[in-house]
């Protein structure tokens, strides 16, 4: 019996890449001793949010005469550029005008004077660097005391963790506001501006915000200890900005009580604005024709609450009442409404809080950063004894190529520096890579942004609003 045991924990030992030990009797394993095991086996870190951006993805690519192909449509339009960048920070891409004339009938009208100019759209796609590095101690104290939980050496994992949650991050970023950070940075210093399509509960569609070529003012406030600009606001009295906060304060009224909330009705006319109005480019899905419905979470909780009145909790179909079988369930995929919506869960969906006056409004939007740095709003809706808090929860509503990520340089993980003899040590991670909206731009002499064709994406906030009842 001894031998037997003694061979499972040789088994044991060898599977875990530790060494347990040789315990006379099974008395003598106490947790103590099982402890460096289990951290050995697994490293305990934070959990991670799934996200939708990493499952449905378009796939282009550049062959040997720089054209580009593209194999599949998906969500994300993935560009890697093969050779040389066209332009240093961006490549430019075309989008093909159709033929839009009347056409002719019969043998008595003619051809002549009937054709149509070839006018093309464009859009550049941008990339700029994306760094993280992380210090570490290799010897003394500070390495030996821990180096049975396999510190230094999972954090490569750790790092490519992070830059998996910060992608997610600039999607969501982009998806609001046009670019995500890397791309406000020197050299690229693009100017960020909002998604020019939104369909708001609770607001007639004459009333949705019109967009504006006017370039919205970013203000940064001041970094937080992390070094982030969870205060920065957007503003700006004759941009978009304005009419955007507007159409929000009319939508949610100025009550205790928000009003502009996802309600079965507001569904209806979400499903039919974006895709015959908007005309979001359809996914298929399933084989139906879909977009996709990015929840909030909190606004999925108070959607799926048939307490609440008018509420789409029982008209969403089950899952399995229309999934094909043969296809893997999307991370937070929970059903589908008329037909052409599927609603998905976005774990990592953004805030947004307006905030001044009419004339002088500001937008401040807030993001889930990496390792659950989190700046979003969550407090409650208020507008009562001089307390304000026009807190929105950001969903969209996304169709083929809703994002553009262009990768100019594939990630490295493991550049390692090191310094005072090897006493301290550091391990980075680089990138060279761009999300955004591909927004395409009329062709012109001064190729200004005057004309926006973007079919694949629209917002939806929803004002925040108390998921159950308390009597």
């Amino acid at each position: 019996m001894g031998n037997f045991f003694k061979s499972i924990f040789k088994v044991l030992a060898n599977q875990v890449g530790a060494v347990v030990g040789t315990p006379s009797t099974l008395s003598d394993l106490t947790s103590t001793a099982l402890r460096r095991v289990a951290y050995d086996s697994k490293l305990r870190v934070e959990p991670v949010l799934p996200s939708v951006f990493t499952q449905l993805k378009s796939a282009l690519k550049i062959d040997k005469n720089d054209v580009m192909v593209m194999e599949k449509a998906g969500v994300v339009l993935d560009v890697t550029n093969i050779g040389k960048a066209q332009h240093g920070q961006y490549v430019t891409v075309g989008l093909r005008k159709g033929p839009r004339k009347k056409f002719k009938f019969g043998p008595d009208q003619t051809l002549l004077g009937n054709e149509d100019e070839q006018t093309l759209y464009w859009t550049k796609l941008y990339y700029n660097e994306i760094k993280k590095a992380l210090k570490f101690w290799k010897m003394g104290y500070n390495y030996n005391d821990t180096e049975y939980l396999n510190f230094v050496e999972t954090n490569g994992p750790a790092l490519a963790l992070a830059y998996a949650e910060l992608y997610d991050t600039r999607c969501q970023q982009a998806l609001l506001v046009t670019y995500a950070e890397e791309l406000i940075n020197t050299p690229t210093s693009l100017a960020q501006q909002f998604n020019k399509n939104w369909i708001i509960p609770n607001l007639a569609e004459g009333n949705y915000p019109d967009w504006d070529v006017t370039a919205t003012t970013r203000t940064d406030g001041t970094a937080d200890s992390d070094e982030y600009y969870s205060s920065r606001v957007y503003s700006g009295a004759t941009c978009i900005v304005e009419n955007i906060a507007a159409a929000l304060i009319s939508a949610a009224g100025t009550d205790s009580t928000s009003k502009a909330l996802l309600k079965t009705d507001w569904v209806a006319q979400a499903s039919y604005y974006a895709a015959q109005q908007l005309r979001l480019e359809q996914i298929m899905i399933d084989g139906i024709p879909t977009l996709l419905f990015l929840v909030h979470p909190a606004v999925k909780a108070w959607m799926m609450n048939p307490n609440n009145t008018s509420s789409p909790a029982s008209n969403i179909a089950n899952i399995m009442e229309y999934k094909d079988p043969k296809r893997m369930t999307m991370p937070g995929e929970f059903g589908r409404l008329f037909e052409n919506l599927l609603f998905v869960t976005n774990h990592r969906a953004p805030t947004m809080v307006v905030g001044g006056s009419a004339g002088s409004y500001t937008l401040l939007p807030g993001y889930l950063w990496p390792s659950n740095n989190d700046d979003r709003n969550t407090s409650a809706w208020s507008n009562t004894s001089g307390s304000t808090n026009y807190a929105f929860d950001i969903c969209y509503i996304v169709g083929a190529n809703a994002l553009a990520r262009y990768t100019r340089d594939a990630m490295a993980s493991n550049l390692s520096d090191k310094s005072e003899y090897g006493f301290i040590q550091g391990l980075a991670g680089y990138l060279g890579e761009g999300v955004q909206i591909p927004a395409w731009d009329l062709d012109t002499a001064t190729d200004s942004p005057v004309t926006q064709v973007q079919h694949g994406s629209c917002v939806v906030p929803v004002s925040r609003a108390p998921i159950g009842t308390v009597v």
